[in-house]
């Protein structure tokens, strides 16, 4: 089994802060031959005290302690970008969508690509422990683990547009979709088929099978834009990211508020024939996880 654990869950078990230990969780991972999974954001937001002064010595027995206990990476950030291509591939060939993998085999390779196909600061290194990748990618690149709440203004200044395009009548489901397959698309240069672009966007709307993760998301953050009074946190963004992946994970663990938002998702989902119900691999924390399991 491979289990996703939010940012908080990973911090409270490394610094001791709830009932499950370390002990407690590498235990689990071996008797039951299951993962844990390192990605770009629950590492982020581990590591993120460097970019307040936090000394990297503090950080680094943390890195080591997750290194030493059963894991996998996965890139997160990029699976909108492989499901898109995914998609575009079955669309052009008239074959069916296959889910591709997110999983990469080392953590540094989690990163989204750097401008100008520059490579990443640890790229030439081999056979490299997780607190060096870091180590090296925080020197290449300082900003790369600034907290989330850095990007709160421009976060919230995307989504109060959108409530202002949903209050006057101006986003229908289906042109919302549309435009976010467009924007998603550019952002990760993924070349959609052209002049077909509202065509292929909505044979993936069609069907929520089809780019899972990115489907899931997107009536979250739907969901989320329709409740007014519902003023985001940064780590709401975060859990957000994480939500991405659900598709692809066995667990995983999410904040109660977005846990709430995934429901609301999948409901939704249910009545179109999703394949599988996401809401059952969530959990509260890993102390719920370890419990029920």
């Amino acid at each position: 089994m491979q289990i996703l654990l939010d940012s908080r869950d990973l911090i409270n078990v490394l610094e001791q802060r709830g009932p499950v230990s370390v002990a407690d969780l590498d235990s689990f991972l071996c008797r039951g031959d299951h993962q844990i999974i390192l990605c770009f954001s629950n590492i982020r937001e581990l590591v993120s005290p460097l970019t307040d002064g936090a000394s990297y010595l503090d950080i680094r027995p943390h890195l080591q302690t997750l290194e030493r206990l059963r894991h996998t990476y996965m890139k997160e950030v990029g699976i909108v970008g492989i499901e898109l291509r995914a998609a575009v591939d079955a669309f052009n060939t008239g074959t069916e969508f296959v889910n591709p993998s997110p999983y990469v085999n080392r953590w540094d390779q989690t990163l989204s690509p750097l401008p100008g196909n520059q490579r990443p600061a640890a790229d030439f290194l081999v056979n490299v422990s997780l607190d060096n990748l870091v180590f090296w990618t925080y020197i290449g690149n300082r900003n790369v683990f600034e907290p989330p709440r850095k990007h709160l203004p421009q976060l919230r200044k995307i989504m109060e547009d959108d409530r202002a395009l949903l209050r006057t009548g101006k986003s229908p489901a289906k042109q919302h979709f549309i435009g976010s397959v467009k924007k998603h698309a550019a952002t990760h240069r993924v070349t959609l088929p052209a002049g077909r672009e509202d065509e292929f966007a909505l044979w993936i709307y069609r069907d929520p099978n089809r780019c899972p993760g990115f489907r899931l998301n997107h009536e979250m953050f739907r969901s989320l834009t329709g409740n007014y009074q519902d003023i985001p946190e940064a780590s709401d963004f975060t859990d957000l990211a994480l939500t991405f992946a659900l598709p692809y994970v066995d667990a995983a663990t999410l904040d109660r508020r977005i846990r709430d938002y995934c429901r609301r998702a999948c409901r939704k989902l249910s009545k179109l024939n999703v394949a599988h119900n996401y809401c059952e691999r969530v959990y509260d924390d890993v102390a719920d996880l370890l419990h029920r399991l």
